[in-house]
């Protein structure tokens, strides 16, 4: 009675918490499980936005060109900036460039730039402004204004989804807009020079169009700074007219802002024009693949944690060890399967038990063919480790003898070294077992595949009983109910094992 509640205290698994070693273990099979979603995120993702960003390189690549000017306030506007933000905590400097650089995004500057454009590139106007009609009827242009048209069409769309309708703009209006969206200003921190970035589908234009930016605004500066010079000139006049004040002081003034108004042009100009682009800076295939890579392994991660968690099938060997606890054998390939992988199932079988063929059974859920496979494999494995042991037992003692007649332990040394034949050859294992029953009849009952019609009076009697399983085939609670009848009718040891071909 003690070995009896023994073996039964034994047959439910004790709670383990699995090691950093199980969870990786157990992650790597749910990822061969998984395999094909994750090749099919792989594709979708890393190979989709390589291919993508390939054909938007062919058919849309956009362009960058860079000019920097120099902005040099005039004690006026200086002084005008400190007084408008006296009582607040703004810099005067960032409100004056800040000025400068709505200006230069205005549509002003965009509408001239077009303007300069047109007159100094006749023949090759802005794509935007390229008539369909007149584009080559090539592959890759065709496969260009494919692109195009889907661009249009999109922003079609979006704008009537977005705004309920959309308005179609003359092409003028429309390659301003787009001109102007282009154009990014931004200061260069610790000094007072602006770069001037835009951004094209054509290298020469992106070019032209940053230096005719950077002109366009020398060009308003140095207007805007020669108006105020004059008025004030003009001012310093009327004093000299109406006698008052020092005539000397006065023309000392007017000497000293013409001096000024010179300096001030001199210091304002473009001081790094743009030149043409070589390179496209959009897209980056090779950037846009890492990223798409980083993000493929995130999306297979987050796929796999999740649908490991809300799943409740059994697909990995860390699922059998904690439905099983030690009586899980782990995988097993049912074509060809290894000698060590079949000691290791019957050593681990003959420690829970003391496995013996004739007290134990085999089944397999949903399949009577596996079932039989499964069975030629435990009964092999069983008796090959029964036989090796008998033969162990046999050279031990051959040893023993010899060594009391020889007085030395060279035997006993030969014997350690022969626990390499733990399994024999076995041979081809198909549906039958390779090898005839022996003489007295003593093999594995198979039991049959077991489903919801599964009998379990078929296993009453039997010491130990395998479960075989097909990863993610099988609820754990079918499996929990499937051990707990099968210990309702006598079973003490279940052992499950995971099927592979």
């Amino acid at each position: 009675m003690t070995g009896g509640r023994r073996q039964r205290g034994r047959s439910r698994p004790p709670s383990t918490v699995p090691g950093a070693a199980g969870v990786a273990a157990h992650y790597l099979q749910l990822l061969r499980y998984y395999r094909v979603l994750v090749a099919f995120t792989f594709v979708f993702l890393v190979g989709g936005t390589a291919a993508f960003s390939t054909l938007l390189l062919h058919a849309s690549p956009v362009y960058r060109a860079s000019a920097k000017v120099s902005l040099l306030p005039t004690p006026i506007e200086l002084a005008y900036s400190q007084n408008f933000v006296r009582s607040t905590t703004i810099n005067p400097a960032n409100l004056l460039t800040q000025t400068h650089i709505e200006y230069l995004l205005s549509r002003e500057i965009a509408a001239k730039t077009l303007e300069r454009i047109a007159a100094e590139f006749p023949p090759r106007q802005p794509p935007a402004a390229v008539p369909e009609a007149a584009a080559p009827a090539g592959l890759g242009q065709q496969i260009i204004q494919r692109v195009v048209s889907f661009r249009r069409y999109f922003r079609q769309l979006y704008n009537t989804l977005n705004s309920g309708r959309h308005v179609v703009l003359d092409p003028r209006t429309d390659t301003v807009l787009a001109l102007q969206d282009s154009i990014h200003v931004e200061m260069v921190e610790g000094t007072y020079i602006m770069k001037i970035k835009v951004f094209w589908g054509e290298p020469r234009l992106a070019a032209a169009a940053a230096n005719f930016v950077a002109e366009e605004y020398v060009a308003h500066a140095r207007a805007q700074a020669e108006a105020a010079s004059l008025q004030l000139e003009a001012a310093l006049r009327q004093e000299i007219i109406k006698g008052d004040g020092n005539f000397a002081e006065l023309e000392e003034q007017i000497s000293t802002l013409r001096m000024a108004r010179t300096s001030n042009f001199a210091a304002l100009r473009v001081i790094d024009p743009a030149m043409v682009p070589v390179y496209p800076v959009f897209p980056r295939v090779i950037v846009n693949t890492v990223f798409a890579f980083a993000g493929w392994i995130m999306a297979s991660a987050f796929l796999v944690i999740s649908a490991d968690t809300f799943s409740r099938t059994v697909k990995t060997e860390g699922d059998l060890q904690r439905l099983f606890g030690p009586r899980g054998l782990g995988v097993v390939p049912l074509q060809r399967p290894s000698r060590a992988k079949l000691a290791q199932m019957a050593k681990a079988m003959n420690l829970q038990c003391n496995a013996v063929p004739s007290h134990g059974a085999v089944t397999a859920i949903g399949s009577d063919v596996e079932s039989r496979r499964l069975t030629a494999v435990i009964e092999v494995s069983l008796r090959r480790l029964k036989g090796w042991q008998k033969l162990k037992a046999q050279k031990l003692e051959s040893a023993a003898a010899s060594e009391e007649e020889q007085g030395r332990g060279a035997t006993l040394q030969a014997v350690a070294s022969g626990r390499s034949e733990t399994v024999v050859q076995l041979g081809r294992l198909l549906d039958g077992r390779s090898e005839p029953t022996p003489a007295n009849g003593v093999k594995v009952t198979d039991l049959g595949g077991a489903d919801e019609s599964f009998c379990m009076s078929k296993a009453r009697g039997f010491n130990w009983v395998v479960i075989g399983i097909r990863p993610g085939t099988v609820a754990e609670e079918t499996l929990q109910g499937l051990t707990a009848r099968l210990q309702a009718q006598g079973v003490e040891n279940v052992f499950g094992v995971m099927l592979r071909d």
